[in-house]
């Protein structure tokens, strides 16, 4: 095993094991999120990470020179580092791809809005550090959103239509392992004593909305807004996928509503921290996931390789381990505009 692999295993120690290097001057810890390097970093690369303050979770790979940059619905993130693998397994193997640079690959898991915000101002600023978005630096050249993402893309001129590919199993409740609060469904998301961790409108309203769509089906039309209104209720500042877990594993909220596939990989990869509650099937809604093309993308030949693997039943098996459902063959080659 070479020197770069070296490193890759060191990089992962520190994004899992860096609390315990520190924490003995900080009351809370940082969750240990395994690590989601989509490349071996290079022999000898310089690590500047610390607790809490210099640390980037949802932007992957080198924004500079990158042969292919990926923006998306954060909420795939799981999915990404065996996608990855396969992909480049996969246009391997493709002779009408042959010759298709794939191993430099940028991709950021924010929430979807943000991006956009990014591409319509042509910055997105992570601290002191910034990103010029535009099609002379930083730019998708593909966007794997929902509809109502999409259809903001359209409007904006970046995409001409999109294809379905995916869906969510749901929502779950997240809580702690052990769920030492015995939440069994909705209705104790009310009781005084559960503090609740929810998306907000305002900030991240396209999850918020996701979330809603089922809490307002099982628990009753103003179920969301009563959950905003009690005093004990947190809501993340940029990103619930990151943010919500933070939150149970600081003692903030003892639950909050998370897609399956969230509540089953926090339970698989952190299981001495978080467990999940099981939502039923009816009026538990599930978003749909979907792609598109970006105008003006700048590594053509390698977006339409990933497009035609994501459309691909190699694709399909990835994400079906993932926690999501793939779309028929005949919906992923289908394009949609409205």
């Amino acid at each position: 095993m070479g020197f770069g692999s070296s490193i890759l295993r060191k990089a992962a120690g520190a994004m899992l094991c860096l609390f315990q290097s520190v924490g003995i001057a900080q009351t809370q810890p940082r969750l240990p999120w395994p690590a989601e390097l989509p490349s071996t970093l290079l022999p000898g690369s310089a690590l500047y990470i610390s607790e809490k303050s210099n640390i980037v979770l949802d932007f992957h790979g080198s924004a500079q020179d990158p042969d292919l940059v990926i923006f998306m619905a954060g909420n795939q993130y799981r999915v990404f580092p065996e996608l990855i693998s396969v992909f480049r397994g996969w246009v391997a193997e493709q002779p009408q791809h042959a010759g298709v640079k794939v191993e430099r690959i940028f991709y950021a898991t924010t929430p979807p809005g943000r991006l956009i915000d990014a591409m319509d101002s042509g910055q997105l600023a992570l601290g002191n550090l910034w990103l010029d978005v535009r099609p002379d630096r930083l730019w998708p050249d593909v966007f794997m959103t929902g509809p109502r993402q999409q259809r903001r893309l359209q409007k904006g001129s970046y995409i001409d239509g999109w294809s379905v590919y995916a869906r969510n199993r749901g929502v779950v409740l997240l809580v702690r392992a052990g769920n030492p609060k015995h939440i069994r469904g909705l209705a104790d998301l009310m009781r005084d004593d559960v503090k609740v961790a929810l998306s907000s409108p305002v900030r991240e309203p396209a999850s918020f909305e996701s979330y809603s769509n089922t809490l307002r089906a099982q628990g009753g039309k103003d179920l969301p807004e009563l959950l905003l209104k009690k005093a004990s209720t947190v809501s993340p500042v940029a990103v619930h996928h990151r943010e919500n877990p933070q939150f149970i594993f600081d003692g903030a909220a003892d639950v909050a509503p998370m897609y399956y596939h969230f509540g089953d990989y926090l339970k698989t990869r952190m299981p001495e921290y978080f467990d999940y509650v099981a939502l039923p099937a009816e009026g538990n809604f599930r978003d749909t996931l979907a792609i598109s093309s970006i105008r003006g993308a700048q590594h053509k030949q390698a977006a339409a390789a990933w497009i035609e693997f994501i459309r691909s039943d190699a694709a399909a098996a990835v994400f079906n381990r993932h926690g999501f459902d793939y779309a028929s063959t005949e919906e992923r080659l289908r394009v949609e505009d409205k």
